[in-house]
This record gives structure tokens, sequence and C-alpha cells, in this order.
């Protein structure tokens, strides 16, 4: 089982681009499968943010592995940062709460990672879980806008309120 304490930075940095591959799938994903447009632009803009992300590590792993080639694995090592389960019959309350955790595992798995490195690697990893902490915040608003009203992610924000 991986830790972020023990396991070596490099296969860390190619953990943390998978899941930001991941991420960014899911929520481009999750984007066309919502009518609100709110609710769609979010899921969008989340996917742009793990993209812009994935390119941050793959900088930050140049600079500290100069030359050396980035290993991406194939899968998530969940034991690291949570994975989003979607199925066709998932509903978006479940959904939201899963990207909540992902998020918050996320954050914790880049301050702790933040201990691994000097600085300035140091601070873009503290920078990746400050904005990984945004996420789950504005997640969590959404989760709660899910909770009180049952077709928030199927109409347009003028219809869920009527």
């Amino acid at each position: 089982m991986l830790d972020v304490s023990t396991a070596s930075v490099k296969e860390l940095l190619g953990f943390a681009v998978r899941s930001e591959i991941d991420s960014n799938k899911t929520y481009s994903d999750l984007a066309q499968r919502v009518k609100n447009p709110l609710l769609k632009e979010k899921f969008q803009w989340l996917a742009y943010e793990e993209n812009k992300h994935k390119e941050v590590l793959e900088k930050l792993f140049d600079a500290l592995f100069q030359g050396e080639k980035l290993l991406v694995p194939e899968q998530m090592a969940t034991e690291l940062i949570k994975h989003i389960e979607v199925t066709p019959s998932s509903g978006l309350v479940d959904i939201l709460y899963q990207a909540m955790e992902s998020e918050k595992s996320a954050e914790n798995f880049y301050a702790e990672l933040a201990h691994r490195v000097d600085e300035p690697q140091s601070k873009v990893l503290e920078y990746l879980s400050k904005v990984e902490h945004s996420h789950y915040m504005m997640l969590l608003s959404e989760y709660t806008l899910a909770q009180d009203f049952e077709d928030y992610a199927e109409k347009d924000i003028d219809k869920v309120i009527t």
C-alpha cells in the first residue's frame, strides 16, 4: 500500500498527474451529463482547473528531476487520492459527495507531499493544496443545493425553484 510519507516523490508525482487526468475526465463527463447551465459551467471550470494542475505537476517534476521521464500509472492509487465513481444510475448528491471527498483527499495529499520537497517546489504543492480546498468548498455549496432541490442538475435555475 502506498503512503505519501514513504513512497518516492517521483512515484507520487506520477500518481498526482494520474489523479488530475482522471478528475479532468470525470468533471468533463459530468458537464456533459447535467442540464443546469450553472452547474455545467462549474464542472467545466473544474475540468479546466484539473488540466492546469496536471501541467503544473509536469513542470514541477521537470524542475525536481531534470531530464527524467515522468511515469504516469494507468490507474490511480485510491489510498492516496479518492476517486469519483460515476455510474449511469449515480445521483447528483452522491456524485457531489464523492467529488468533495476526492478534493479533500487531494488537498491533504498535496499538503503532505509539500513536506517531502524543498522550496520553492514545496510552495507549488502548498498552492495546489489550497486550490483543492477551494474546489471542495465550491462542491460543498453545490452539494447543499442538490440536497435542497431534487432536480437541480436537470433544469435551468429559474425552473428549479418554480
